[in-house]
């Protein structure tokens, strides 16, 4: 297997392969092209925080360049460059002004506009995930249409979840105590990371919720498009379920629309529609009845340690910055370890 620098290397040819290619592209594009390249567990995808390793040094190098032309709309875009242009001027200024068009585009769905300002993207994971969890008939959702939940087992939540409800696990084909589920859906670009803010926001609130319930079976579950397999990893040794959708759905746009910017920014999972994900429906069915005994318990362990507690708490600050999250979750990590579990994240 490479080693770390082989793949910073690895990711710094396929960034230079990509702009020889496209001429010019959006940092999401990057990853979307390098890290999903080929089907989800290839050896020939390179995993995000090796292309933003590789992206920095070529940047710094002088060799590539950031050029923050304003985009049309609302949605500044900035693009990746070569800095030598050459003979490709042309070409380059062509290529940025078609990848700007269409990332802003993207953006306005993402982050929102004066017609839909909370975007339409985030709200489309959280009615694929609602639809999934009444298909799968798994949980008995805690509140109409499995929506958002503000309290739970009479707990006001810092912050309302994205859906909620209880389930009968199976232990050894036996019915066990019902275990309480809390929900969040994060419906985004980014691959979840042990050190993505995101995550904190279910954690936090799940901590909160043990806290106020000891005795109460928890598993707080993390929704999302894709997460890094270090995340996994973390999930299992602290208590908490990862489902990745493996698609991103964009709600009501125009399918022509939402068809060129996978083809072009090679958004290939970005859906029209906010239909049943199936993945989930399937993981709740099958998947968490199976392991919910066992991640509630562990889940109890580490909500009511009062030094790991600490350090999930800090986490949830959306305001640090990104060298304070990651020495936040190495401290997590270390004092994870030194209660006896692995580590690997």
């Amino acid at each position: 297997m490479p080693t770390e620098q082989e793949y910073d290397r690895l990711a710094a040819a396929g960034i230079l392969e990509v702009l020889d290619q496209e001429h010019a592209v959006t940092v999401a594009e990057l990853d979307a092209r390098l890290s999903e390249r080929y089907f989800e567990r290839s050896s020939g995808n390179i995993d995000p925080h090796h292309v933003t390793r590789a992206l920095g040094t070529l940047l710094a190098s002088g060799v590539l360049i950031r050029d923050a032309t304003p985009s049309r709309g609302t949605h500044n875009v900035d693009t990746i460059q070569p800095a030598d242009k050459g003979r490709r001027a042309t070409k380059i200024a062509q290529a940025a002004r078609r990848k700007r068009l269409l990332a802003a585009r993207y953006n306005g769905w993402a982050q929102g506009t004066r017609r839909h300002p909370n975007g339409l993207i985030g709200p489309a994971g959280e009615r694929a995930v609602r639809a999934a969890i009444l298909d799968s008939q798994a949980l008995v959702p805690a509140t109409t249409g499995a929506g958002e939940v503000s309290n739970l087992l009479g707990v006001e939540l810092p912050g309302a979840a994205d859906s909620g409800g209880f389930l009968v696990p199976l232990v050894s084909g036996i019915p066990g105590p019902t275990v309480t589920v809390l929900i969040e859906v994060k419906n985004i670009r980014s691959w979840i990371y042990p050190s993505a803010a995101e995550l904190y926001q279910l954690l936090h609130k799940a901590t909160v919720l043990q806290q106020a319930r000891p005795d109460s079976p928890i598993v707080p579950v993390l929704v999302c498009r894709r997460a890094h397999h270090t995340t996994f990893k973390m999930a299992r040794q602290l208590g908490f379920f990862v489902i990745p959708m493996s698609r991103q759905f964009a709600g009501e746009v125009d399918e022509e629309d939402v068809a060129e910017i996978r083809t072009e920014l090679h958004f290939q999972d970005l859906v029209r529609g906010a239909d049943a994900s199936q993945r989930v429906a399937d993981r709740l069915r099958k998947t968490l009845p199976e392991n919910a005994t066992s991640f509630a318990a562990t889940w109890r362990t580490t909500a009511l340690d009062v030094d790991l507690t600490t350090t999930l708490g800090a986490l949830r600050r959306n305001e640090l910055k990104p060298w304070e999250r990651q020495r936040l979750v190495g401290d997590l990590r270390d004092t994870a370890m030194e209660l006896g579990l692995d580590g690997g994240w």
